[in-house]
C-alpha cells in the first residue's frame, strides 16, 4: 500500500471497485497497483517538486503592492 496524491478531493471517501478509502489532506492510502491504474500521483513524488514561496500581505514597511512608498 502507498499513499498517493488525490487529484482534486482534500478530504472525504473515494470508492473505487477495489474498495473505499479515505481521504485525509489529499493524500489516501490505496494498493500502489491501484493508484498507478487511476492516474494518481504518489505522494513521495510531491516532495521532489520546487516549493514556491509565500508573499506576506503587505510589505514590512507598509506600502502596498503597487509600488506606493511608505
Amino acid at each position: 500500500m502507498g499513499m498517493f496524491q488525490h487529484p482534486h478531493l482534500t478530504r472525504g471517501i473515494v470508492r473505487t471497485p477495489k474498495g473505499a478509502f479515505v481521504v485525509t489532506r489529499g493524500l489516501v492510502e490505496v494498493p500502489d497497483e491501484l493508484g498507478e491504474a487511476l492516474g494518481w500521483r504518489p505522494a513521495d513524488a510531491e516532495d521532489e517538486s520546487p516549493t514556491t514561496g509565500f508573499r506576506s500581505a503587505a510589505p514590512a514597511n507598509g506600502a502596498s503592492d503597487r509600488g506606493e512608498r511608505a
